[in-house]
């Protein structure tokens, strides 16, 4: 390295930032966006394990429902295991398991969109990292070049 100047060390001290910025640059994003992925998982699945939540309890005010409306009808002196009765009884035990399947396939499109928003992100991060370590190759042959071609040494 002897007959190096200044500016030549300095144009190296350049192109060494230069290089281990564009791979600290692209290492960053795709931590962050790692990071923002599992996020998005773990908001999914709270908002699945939420919607199995809430139709268990539709389900649990279906069952309360049915049985509040069999004990109205029996007060009254319908039969029970006949006619409307039995028709209102199957209706009200339909409707609450529509209402909570409808709840669980809500929570499972969320967690799906969150799976897949999970992806994007996790591909994005790769992509930022790949193109942080191709802009430092990049540099790192730009300045091989400037140093091979003597236009790191100052003009005399």
């Amino acid at each position: 390295m002897s007959g190096w100047t200044a500016a030549t060390y300095l144009a190296a001290g350049s192109l060494a930032v230069g290089v281990g910025s564009a791979v600290y640059s692209g290492q960053q994003q795709k931590q962050s966006n790692d990071t923002q992925a599992q996020i998005a998982e773990n908001n999914a699945a709270y908002s699945a394990d939420s919607a199995r939540a809430h139709a268990e309890k539709i389900r649990k005010a279906g069952r309360a429902q049915q049985g509040t409306t069999k004990v109205a009808l029996a007060a009254s002196g319908v039969k029970l295991a006949e006619g409307t009765a039995l028709e209102v009884d199957k209706s009200i035990i339909q409707n609450s398991e529509q209402d909570a399947l409808s709840a669980i396939l809500s929570g499972d499109r969320a967690l799906k969109s969150g799976a897949d928003e999970a992806g994007m992100l996790r591909a994005s991060g790769q992509a930022a990292q790949t193109d942080g370590y191709m802009s430092a190759t990049g540099t790192a042959l730009s300045g091989a070049f400037r140093y091979s071609s003597g236009k790191w040494t100052a003009k005399k």
